[in-house]
Formats: C-alpha cells, structure tokens, sequence
C-alpha cells in the first residue's frame, strides 16, 4: 500500500512529492497518544489499511462528539492531526491545511507529532505559495525541534520569492551544514547575495557553483556578472570566454564599466567580445569600440577605427568625430579632407567644423582654403576667435608674399 504512494525523492522536491513522502513518517513513525484508544487507534488502522474515507468519517464523527467525550487537548489535536493525514491521502490537500493548522493551535501535539505536523504544513503552504505561513511554520519547526533539509529548501524558496534575501541566505546556509547543498541551493545563495550587492560573496558562491559539472552557460554569465562587481575582472572574463557569451552580456558589462569611469576594464570586455564573434562586427559595435577607445586616450587606434567605419558606412556624427580626433592629432590634411566630407552631408551650419577646417588649413599652409573658411566660421563664431585667426592668417600671407619677393627679387 505504501509503495503505491509514493514517488522516489528528487535533488528538487515538488511540493506533491514532499508531502506524499511526509505522510509515511506522520502515521508509522509517530507515537500515538494513549486515549481514547479505540477512536485513534481505529483511525489510525484504517489508514495503514489504505481506508482513507473510513479514516476521515471515524475522526470527524469523533470531532463532532468532542464536547460529551470530553477530549484532552492533547487527544483533540491528535485527531486533527489524523484528519489531515487522511486528506492528504484523499489528496484533498485544502483540506489537510486546515487540519493539520488545527492541530498544531491546539497545543498538545507531542514533540514528534508536532514536528511532522509542522514539516507537512509547511509543504502544503508553499504548495499554495502561503510563503509568510512557509516561514512562520519553518521558524516553529526550527526553534522547537529539528529542521530537516526538505523543510528548509522549502523556506529558502518562499524566502527569495518574497525577496527576503537575507532569510533566504540563512537557510541556505543551514542547507550547507545539514549536508544538503547542490546546485538549486547554489544559485538560489548566490543571487540573493547579488540582490543585496554581497558581491565578493556571490563571486564565491557562484565559483563552487560553476565547478561543478555540467553547469549551464547562464551560471557561468552569473558568475562573471558577480566577479565583475567585485572587481576581479580577469576571473569574470575567463567566464565569458567559458560561457561563449553573447556579445550583449559584454556590451553590458563594458557600458556599466564607462559608467563607473573604469574605461580600460571596458576595453578590455568589449575587445574579448569582439573577438569571439564569428562574423564581422556591426557599425555599431564598432563606433562603442571608438567610444572605448576615447575614454582610455588612445585617440590614434580610435581615429583607425572611425576611418574604418566612414570608409563604409559614413554619417554626419562619425565624419565630424573623425574630424575631431584628427584635429586632436595634428593631422592636419585628415581634416581638410574629411572636413569636406562632412560638409556635404549637411554639416554647413556646424561651427566647430568650420573652425577645425579653419586653423587645419592654416596649419597645412593651404591659405586660400583658409581664408574661405575662416569667412564661414567668422559668420557664425560669437567669440572673436575666428577674428583673431583672422589676424594670423593675415600675417602668415603677408610672410609666404615676402619670402617669394625675396626669390624673385
């Protein structure tokens, strides 16, 4: 009769599982109270001889006569208790809730009893996501008697689900000492340490995690996220590599990097997720390596790079960045010529284009060049600074007109 209910017991109890399992220990291994024999003692029969409905109609008849039996707290609660045993077998689990919540209030359960009781509402609690009950009945069970790793599992679970993540923590940890820890628990310890930035002791978390075999790619990236706030960047990349991230997770962690201005760690991500794609980058992907690049000072790499990019697929912002960083480099005739670029894609009205163009050509010694830009930045330039380039141009022309009358001369 007994092998017929029950199921064996997985790494990751279902609720059904955990209270079916529960009921063997609640009616064979848990002493009876003495009286009234006959009443208990024939309900508790009927139930090893599988007559659940017998079971149920002797202790509700027994119940209804509590009054002029005159039952014992003690005896009232171990009738409740059986009660429930039998819906449970009925599976008419709302019931066996209600039953089992009766007993444990009438406070005369004996020790064994009353920790069976509480094992077994727990489960039907969380089976119904009473996740406060789950906790309440698990902090009984826990302070007054033994608490065992099913009840404990479940009290985890109903902890992260109510994002208590410090209980959730702690039952994990007693998971760890009863010697019930595996993967589940793992995962469970470890983000509720990344809920509440314990970083370094997520990364630790999840490290006995991913050491384990067959661990899936998404604990690998967890892993690497918590390493990444921790600050152990190396580690969190191995990860990555491991893992064969998408290069979304990389361009996340590198944007959260910029962020924290930790711009050489976010070189260092974004340039390994590069690496791993197996096609060729996208503009955009490749503009986030500029920006990258930039914010490290490695403005020639970065001007490479956007050249790369305009060579292609040219627009008015990468051909004014272009500009820029050219003109932060002294190359002079990139400049004028992406300058001019830039112009025809509707960059007319742009001042410091002008400007750039402006002293480039100046700098290159193309005067007739500058001269043209120097009235277009002049028109649009509130300061006096294109006036006062205005001035140099004026003298350099009237040097380069001196020295050619000299030759002539």
């Amino acid at each position: 009769m007994v092998r017929r209910l029950f199921r064996p017991f997985v790494c990751h109890p279902t609720p059904l599982c955990a209270f079916r399992g529960l009921v063997l220990s609640l009616v064979f291994s848990t002493p009876l109270v003495a009286a009234p024999a006959a009443d208990i003692g024939t309900v508790s029969a009927a139930i090893q001889n599988g007559d659940y409905q017998q079971a149920l109609s002797q202790t509700e008849g027994a119940l209804a006569q509590s009054e002029e039996r005159a039952f014992t707290p003690s005896e009232r609660a171990e009738l409740h208790r059986l009660r429930a045993i039998a819906y449970l077998y009925l599976d008419r689990r709302a019931e066996a809730y209600r039953a089992y919540r009766q007993a444990l209030t009438q406070n005369g359960l004996s020790k064994e009893s009353e920790a069976d009781a509480l094992t077994a509402v727990i489960s039907l609690a969380f089976r119904v996501e009473q996740y406060e009950e789950v906790l309440s009945y698990a902090r009984q069970l826990r302070e007054k008697h033994t608490l065992q790793p099913t009840s404990a599992r479940f009290a985890m679970q109903a902890a992260y689900a109510l994002s208590r993540f410090d209980v959730a923590i702690d039952y994990a940890r007693q998971l760890q000492k009863l010697g019930a820890e595996d993967a589940f628990i793992l995962q469970t310890k470890g983000l509720s340490e990344v809920a509440l930035s314990r970083f370094d002791a997520a990364a630790a978390t999840f490290d006995k995690l991913v050491n384990q075999p067959d661990v899936a790619p998404r604990w690998l990236e967890q892993a690497a996220r918590a390493h990444a706030k921790a600050g152990s960047h190396q580690t969190a990349r191995q990860y990555l590599a491991r893992a064969n991230t998408d290069i979304a997770l990389y361009r996340t962690l590198s944007t959260s990097l910029l962020e924290q201005d930790a711009a050489q760690q976010a070189l260092l991500y974004w340039q390994q997720g590069l690496q791993q794609l197996t096609r060729l980058p996208t503009r955009d992907e490749q503009l986030f390596l500029v920006q990258c690049l930039i914010k490290t000072g490695q403005r020639v790499a970065a001007l490479n790079r956007i050249s790369e990019v305009n060579l292609s697929e040219p627009d008015k912002q990468t051909l004014k960045l272009q500009v820029m960083l050219a003109y932060q480099l002294n190359h002079w005739q990139e400049v004028i010529d992406t300058a001019q670029v830039a112009l025809s894609y509707g960059l007319k009205d742009d001042r410091m284009l002008w400007q750039w163009l402006s002293i480039s050509a100046i700098k290159a010694g193309d005067y007739a060049l500058a001269d043209y830009a120097l009235e277009q930045w002049e028109a649009r330039d509130p300061t006096g600074l294109a006036e006062r380039w205005r001035d140099t141009l004026e003298l350099l022309k009237a040097k380069r007109a001196k020295r050619r009358d000299a030759r002539l001369s």
